[in-house]
């Protein structure tokens, strides 16, 4: 009896085990058909084997993706090199549609421009399938961009996402090397449920640590940056706060390496790079620039336009000028009231003919750090205002004789363009226009010096008898003389004289030439 018992258990067993594989839930077909419904699109493999033991599951090999609605010929949203997927016996009764763990290695996704896909008409059926965890290590992530630009690579180092389901949101871990700049992310957080009519539409949240990250592949400056962030939001709308630190920020056109701190509010698109930024905060040395802009594309242009307005409020202007300064000491120290308008368009020229900045600026209690550059502007001032500048250098130095300068600039291509300039110091104001070449540092001023004194007065000694008679030609009513001057030479050197013709004066103040550059369309900024 013992055996004819033995032989319908195993009979049993043996049917039971026919009608379970026949209804294997992780079967070739079964696999495919609820991965095209989740994600709308078509699945292939190149091969495929069920594992029973010692847990059910499947492994897939050459796993693709393919969008449908995608373009004919598109490459496929996803590629898997090798799909390994297990399940718990007693999850397919207990919790079914439950799968422990999934592992993708050779994973390898590329998401299109999002103009290039259609939404789905597909129903949105709530899908059954979650999974404990998803583990996706070295894997690859490309996200195309519009205009034939190249797309964004991604490189992952590891990924692990937890209770994944369509239907809620799932936990990430991933930790991805940057492509621009090139620098190490790690982050964490929460991303879904996909929008899979939108991708860019998903729910995104969470913190991140960006380190490393080399500013050399930009033109025009150098540092190592981290920052740290946290965001939400949705793919192509993450709205994100946080700090940026780089301890070496460096202008290849200076010498001087600065630490730059900075705080921002950014809103970022993940599908094409694009930056917006409400506020930035950044500070270095004793000075800080509050600016307001954006880091995007534009059509019919490849890369990325910087477009910032910027102001700073009683800043030093000895901070600013370690900026782009090639001498080690600042030639100027003072305080600074800038408001500007900056554009860099990636046109592939060194930063310094890329830079368009378009604003005004005042520089008050000015005073120059080279010894004989003060005594010259103590030596005015005096003269000025009548009396005779101290022989000795040293005394001079003493007196705290301090300058004014203020004025509208236009730069392009390297030149920058000065109209309204004004320079003042106790009795004397001068004003002038012209151009500073910010590439050689060679400086063309002309304008006027009106003086409290008259004109004779202010050579001073035996000279001003002989120069008497020029007091009426350059005499300022109702007191003082007005002197038409210019200004060459260079910025470290520069060669102050009287214009005696007059032409560049006139030429300067004619209608067509005291034209505002930005009116005349000469640069593309708007302030």
């Amino acid at each position: 009896m013992f055996p004819l018992l033995g032989l319908a258990v195993l009979a049993l067993v043996i049917v039971g085990f026919a009608f379970f594989v026949r209804r294997f839930p992780f079967s070739s077909q079964r696999v495919a058909q609820s991965l095209q419904e989740d994600f709308h699109g078509t699945v292939t493999y190149s091969r495929f084997h069920r594992q029973y033991f010692p847990r059910p599951g499947c492994v897939a090999e050459g796993v693709t993706l393919v969008n449908s609605s995608a373009p004919s010929g598109s490459p496929p949203l996803v590629y898997v090199r090798r799909f390994t997927l297990h399940a718990n016996y007693p999850d397919l009764f207990l919790r079914p549609g439950y799968i422990s763990s999934i592992i993708l290695e050779g994973l390898h996704i590329q998401i299109a421009p999002r103009n290039s896909a259609t939404n789905s008409t597909k129903s949105q059926a709530s899908s059954q399938v979650r999974v404990g965890e998803v583990i996706a290590n070295d894997a690859l992530l490309e996200i195309a961009r519009e205009g034939g630009k190249p797309p964004l690579v991604f490189d992952i180092h590891s990924l692990t996402l937890n209770s994944v389901s369509r239907e809620t949101s799932m936990a990430y871990d991933v930790a991805f090397r940057n492509p621009l700049p090139p620098g190490e992310i790690q982050s964490r957080g929460h991303l879904g449920p996909w929008n899979l009519t939108d991708l860019g539409q998903t729910p995104v949240s969470g913190t991140y640590k960006f380190e490393n990250a080399d500013l050399g592949v930009f033109h025009g400056v150098t540092g190592t940056l981290s920052s740290h962030d946290n965001f939400q939001g949705v793919l192509t709308r993450i709205a994100a706060h946080g700090t940026v630190d780089i301890p070496d920020f460096h202008m290849t056109r200076s010498v001087h390496k600065l630490h730059l701190q900075a705080r921002y509010d950014a809103v970022v698109n993940a599908f094409n790079g694009d930056v917006q930024l409400p506020r930035v905060e950044a500070s270095f040395l004793q000075t800080t620039v509050v600016a307001s802009g954006s880091v995007a594309g534009r059509p019919g242009q490849h890369g990325k336009t910087t477009s910032l307005d910027m102001s700073v409020h009683n800043g030093r202007f000895q901070d600013m000028l370690r900026l782009i300064t090639q001498e080690p000491r600042p030639s100027l120290d003072g305080i600074a009231n800038v408001h500007v308008h900056v554009e860099i368009p990636p046109e592939g020229r060194p930063f310094l003919k890329e830079l368009r900045v378009l604003g005004d600026f005042i520089i008050v209690d000015g005073r120059f750090t080279k010894p004989d550059t003060q005594k010259k502007i103590v030596d005015l001032s005096e003269r000025s205002r009548g009396k005779k500048p101290p022989a000795n250098p040293d005394v001079a130095l003493n007196e705290d004789i301090r300058s004014s300068t203020s004025g509208h600039v236009v730069l392009k291509n390297g030149i920058a363009t000065l109209d309204r300039i004004s320079f003042s110091v106790p009795g004397a104001v001068a004003d002038m226009h012209g151009t500073f070449n910010v590439l050689n540092e060679k400086i063309d001023f002309h304008g006027t010096l009106k003086t409290a004194a008259s004109f004779s007065k202010t050579a001073g000694g035996v000279k001003s008898i002989f120069l008497k008679p020029l007091d009426a030609v350059f005499k300022k009513k109702p007191t003082g003389a007005a002197i038409p001057i210019k200004m060459d030479g260079t910025y470290a050197n520069p060669h102050p004289g009287i214009e005696l013709t007059g032409d560049k004066d006139d030429k300067h103040n004619s209608p067509e030439k005291s034209k505002n550059p930005a009116e005349s369309g000469d640069t593309q900024p708007q302030h």
